[in-house]
């Protein structure tokens, strides 16, 4: 009986091994108890490395719209470079005005030139028909002189015969235009003497056109050396304004030429600037979880800070402000947001995550005072135009920790702050993390 007890124990306890190990073979480890168990051997995540893109979030594809902006102007991407377009558009403008004003003055300047030219040619030509029709009416002139001469001289032989008793009467007249008046005494010559009369009468209305053509002549001749002495004025202005309108479009052109390159330049050490800083993210992804470990066991007790956040995962860099004048790509180039309202200036600006100072800039152009802080893999934030900085490169910040006071430095039209997101080297739009 023992043994067959001891033999039927044995036989039990080899057969609940067996079952157990095919249970195992057949039905592995269940995944809630597998992630319980990884769980247990992955390392607490950091808050750098929990800024990354929501699920929520467009994909690539989707986002494509969005991004389209950035990637059509990626070689220059600065928030400045609006503001100093403008500038160039605004000189450009003036430069192109007074160059058509200067073209317009030439152009008129051309026209009064062109006018006096034909004004002195027609007075010339005035001139000489005057000359003309002056010698043409001399000779008519002497020609009637001289016929009424010979018919005198045979109106005088007539009368020492005494044929006529009235001659007299005739041969009292000086010229031949009182002859005329005398019609009666017309009718005593004769036929002969008729004719000779007629042929000097058309040679007399041929003489008053003559002296009709030349007053008008003389008196077209007054109207346009009067003209002339008008548009001869008036060029001097015209000259005078296209010169000024010429040496002020030099002015200008220099002065865009001076923009442009002075732009150039600042665009130049703005992508300097940003290629800089997405290099240091790189560098600094590396030790994101040194950052995040020092944010941790930092004494940060007597550090005034604020966060006001949506619950995403950055809090609102002016804690006094969530309005925005202007948003992510508002207009173009524009890579961030501006924070603004009419008591904005002055207030607090906070560290929208915890994360490490990596620059600290004082400028007079473009984004004026700003600092740049990452927050390590590959994540940093900007925050522009502030009238006060209290960090210092290098330094360790807190979320919500005062970093600065909000002004107008650099390129800005108002008091506000520009705050931008830039992850993995792309500004993205902030809106989607607050």
């Amino acid at each position: 009986m023992k043994l067959y007890s001891f033999l039927q124990n044995s036989i039990l306890k080899y057969l609940c091994i067996v079952l157990l190990i095919m249970s195992v073979a057949l039905f592995p480890l269940s995944p809630a108890f597998a992630e319980g168990e990884e769980e247990e051997t992955t390392t607490e995540p950091t808050t750098a490395q929990a800024i990354e893109v929501p699920e929520d979030i467009p994909d690539e594809e989707d986002s494509a719209e969005e991004e389209a902006p950035a990637k059509e102007e990626k070689d220059i991407a600065t928030e400045s470079k609006k503001a100093e377009i403008e500038k160039i558009e605004k000189a450009k403008a003036l430069y192109e005005a007074k160059e058509a004003q200067y073209k317009d003055a030439a152009a008129e300047v051309n026209a009064i030139n062109g006018k006096i030219e034909t004004l002195e040619s027609n007075i010339i030509k005035t001139v000489e028909q005057i000359n003309k029709l002056e010698d043409e009416k001399k000779q008519l002139q002497a020609d009637i002189d001289n016929m009424f001469a010979q018919f005198k001289g045979r109106l005088k032989a007539i009368y020492m015969s005494g044929n006529y008793t009235d001659i007299q009467a005739l041969l009292g007249a000086d010229t031949f235009a009182d002859y005329l008046t005398r019609s009666e005494m017309i009718k005593a010559v004769s036929k002969k003497d008729a004719a000779a009369i007629q042929k000097m009468q058309k040679a007399y209305e041929k003489l008053k056109k003559k002296t009709k053509k030349i007053e008008i002549k003389r008196a077209t001749l007054e109207v346009d050396e009067a003209d002339l002495q008008t548009s001869k004025a008036s060029l001097e202005l015209k000259k005078a304004a296209a010169a000024k309108a010429y040496n002020d479009s030099i002015e200008l052109l220099k002065e865009v030429d001076k923009k442009s390159k002075a732009t150039k330049v600042q665009i130049q050490q703005e992508q300097h600037e940003l290629q800089k800083i997405i290099s240091m993210c790189k560098k600094e992804a590396q030790i994101s979880r040194d950052i995040a470990e020092a944010i941790k066991n930092g004494d940060f007790s007597n550090i005034d800070s604020e966060v006001v956040s949506n619950g995403g995962l950055l809090c609102f860099p002016v804690p006094a402000c969530r309005s925005v004048s202007c948003g992510f790509y508002g207009y173009t180039n524009h890579n961030g947001m501006d924070f603004s309202d009419a008591n904005v200036n002055g207030q607090k600006v906070v560290a929208a995550a915890d994360g490490k100072v990596m620059t600290v800039k004082l400028l007079d152009y473009s984004y004026g005072h700003h600092v740049w802080i990452n927050h390590g893999d590959e994540v940093a934030t900007i925050y522009a135009h502030m009238s006060r900085i209290i960090v210092r490169e290098g330094q360790l910040v807190k979320q919500g920790q005062v970093i600065g006071y909000v002004g107008t430095t650099g390129n800005s039209t108002g008091p506000h702050l520009h705050f931008g997101l830039l992850i993995n080297g792309t500004f993205v739009n902030p809106i989607n993390y607050f």
